[in-house]
Order: structure tokens, then sequence, then C-alpha cells
């Protein structure tokens, strides 16, 4: 924790004073290391961490047989201070622009629609249970994709950011290691799930999805060597391959095996992908707040602690309320079974209108998403990625 809050007041090591604009005065690359952070926190934020951590973890479980298990409620705090963090940094960024509102009405009114009258009617039927059960599925089939995109996206703009261009045969080795890891997530999902049909028996389903799991993580481990030889293949092309740009697919690498063999594992890959998250936003919030008006360095770091506080606070409530009462005041009415079945489906809820959120405020396609995120670099220098 104390890496992640140090990265906050080192947003602006490379951010030119702001009496410059782009295009006048910018810092070229040849003379600075451009970063979201700094290079250093950008790759133990991405992948440094949560490598260190879940890779000791597993060499003392799997070589020196001690044990480990984690369960959700010890861990209560850094779910508040970096995963409900990282659901709500996405709300803002997109909920506080009427312009981002109007331009994704499937992201911002159209699915959160569709998913609350789900829970409205999921309450208030009979088989409120199995509603519930296909919101958690769902939500995991779509984190598949969102851990995996996101870890592509972490690549390809530390690559990119330190003049690393991926050919398109590195860019379909690396990303075909995280289309086997996708598929390795969905199977994560099935696993213990009843045939999805009545003609196919249990035995057969059984045995069908025994041969898929050990095919893919087979698949998965040819994938780690296929990735590796890319990446050396860009860095005798290119002459460099910085750390940070390798970090997050490793990390990706690791968090699939942390989740099958440590109990409760999950939850440490969702606070590592949601670290891997938060400096993104942050950097938008800072560099928006700095082209209001002129900043001082020291208001330009001020202002990523205020926002990241606030954003400890409403995810707390938000995503954390009921269980947060329940320990502190005991037993009650937001404790009761039903009411912990509401709130476990409004979360995975959350998860999945995540998924579409993310997906319309990070498209780097677009000139002002790369503005917003890079222009503390200088878009003269052409190192945003396109």
């Amino acid at each position: 924790m104390v890496e992640r809050t140090t990265a906050l007041f080192l947003f602006d090591r490379h951010a030119p004073p702001r009496a410059a604009r782009p295009g006048a005065g910018m810092p070229s690359l040849s003379r600075s290391r451009p970063a979201i952070t700094t290079p250093f926190f950008d790759a133990w934020l991405t992948g440094g961490l949560s490598i260190l951590g879940m890779g000791s973890v597993l060499v003392w479980l799997l070589l020196f047989g001690g044990e480990v298990a984690f369960a959700d409620a010890d861990w209560i705090a850094l779910t508040i201070l970096i995963n409900s963090t990282h659901f709500l940094a996405s709300y803002r960024l997109l909920y506080t622009s009427r312009e981002a509102i109007r331009a994704h009405r499937w992201s911002t009114l159209y699915v959160p629609a569709t998913l609350l009258a789900t829970l409205v009617l999921a309450a208030t039927s009979p088989q409120r249970d199995l509603v519930y059960a296909q919101l958690v599925f769902l939500s995991s089939v779509y984190l598949a994709w969102h851990y995996t995109g996101q870890a592509w996206g972490m690549v390809s703009v530390a690559s990119r950011l330190t003049g690393v261009d991926f050919t398109a045969r590195e860019r379909a080795m690396i990303r075909f290691g995280m289309r086997t890891l996708l598929a390795l997530h969905v199977l994560y999902a099935l696993a213990g799930r009843l045939p999805p049909a009545a003609w196919i028996e249990p035995a057969l389903y059984i045995r069908l999805y025994g041969w898929a799991f050990y095919g893919v993580c087979g698949l998965a481990v040819a994938s780690l060597f296929v990735g590796g030889v890319a990446f050396a293949i860009a860095r005798r092309r290119t002459g460099r391959l910085p750390a940070r740009a390798v970090l997050p697919w490793a990390a990706l690498y690791l968090w699939y095996p942390f989740w099958y063999f440590v109990p409760g594992g999950f939850l440490f890959v969702q606070l590592s992908h949601a670290l891997q998250y938060l400096a993104f936003p942050l950097r938008v919030e800072v560099n928006r707040y700095a082209e209001q008006a002129p900043r001082t360095a020291r208001a330009r770091r001020l202002r990523a602690v205020v926002v990241y506080a606030g954003l400890v606070v409403a995810g707390g409530l938000v995503l954390n309320g009921a269980p947060l009462a329940a320990r502190i005041f005991g037993e009650g009415w937001y404790s009761t079974a039903d009411a912990r079945a509401i709130f476990m489906a409004f979360t995975n809820c959350v998860a999945i209108h995540h998924y579409f959120v993310d997906g319309a405020i990070w498209k780097l396609r677009s000139p002002k998403v790369r503005h917003d995120l890079f222009s503390h670099l200088g878009e003269k220098d052409g190192a945003i990625p396109r």
C-alpha cells in the first residue's frame, strides 16, 4: 500500500509547466521517460506487486508445503481501498460528463436500467436464487474478457510509451496467450455447474469438461513460451523492451494458478486487477484538472489524493456498506440471508456494468481519450498509442 500511495504523489514528475500547451514546449521522448505515474511505479502497479506477492504465496504453498487461505471479510480494508475504488473511478469518469452520457447511451442508461429491472424482478420472484446464480455466472464470464483485455491494454500502452511498436505477428503471439487464459477463466466459471442442457449426461459432461480443462492448461503453458518468444523478438528488433511492458502479461499468467491453488485466491486476483487499473483514471483526473487553469505541482498532487479519498469513501458506502454494517452493528435486516443475496446480486450487476463502462471510456483510438490520458506527455511527440 505504501508504493501505491506514494505513486499518487509522483504523478507529475514528467509533466511540463502548465504554461505550456500541447505542441508548445512539451518534452520529447528523447529527453524524458514517459509514464502514467513514473516508470518505476507503473511497473509495480501493473504487475510487479502481484507477481511478488502471489509468487511468494505459491512458493510457500507448493514448494514448502505451507498452508494458506484467504477470507474476503478479513481483507475488507484492502477491498475498499483498491477494488471498490476502481469501480467508482470508472463511474466518476463517465457520469460526470453529460456529453459522454449522451454519446454512450447504451453503457450509461440502457444496460444499468436493464440490470436494475432484473434485480427488482428477481427480488419479487420465487425463482430469485436462479436469477442471482445466473448473474454470478454472467459476471464471471465478462470478467474473463475484462481481465485479459485490460492486461493487453497495459502492455500496449507501456510499449508504445517507451517506443516499442509490436508487429502484427508479435501482437498475435502475445494475445494468443491472453485468449487462452480467457478460455481458462471461462472454464473456472463453469466449474461445479450442472450440464447446460438435459440431453448431456452429467458423467459425460464431467469427462468433457476435464478434457477441455487440461487441454486449455496445456495450451496456456505453450502460449507462455510463444509470448516470451514474441517479446524476445521485439527486443532484438527494437533494441529495448522495458519491464513495465512485460509485467502485466507475466502477472496474468500468475493470477490463474494462484486462483486455482490458493483457497480464496480469487480475492487477490480481483485486488491485483483493480490496482493495475487505478493509476489510469487518477491520471485522467489530474490531467483534466491541470488544464482548467495553471496549477502548481503540489496542487496537482493534492488533487489526486483528494479524488482518491473521495472514491474510497464512495466505494466503501456503495459496495461495502452492508458488510461493514454487519461487522460493526451485528446481525440485523442488512445481514439476513435475503439481504445478503440481494446485495451479492447487486455487486455482480455492478461488475457486469463495469465492463460496459470501461468499454465506453477507454477507447484509445479516440483523440479525446488519448488527450485526457497522455496530455502530461505532449501529443506532438507521437508517443500516444493509436
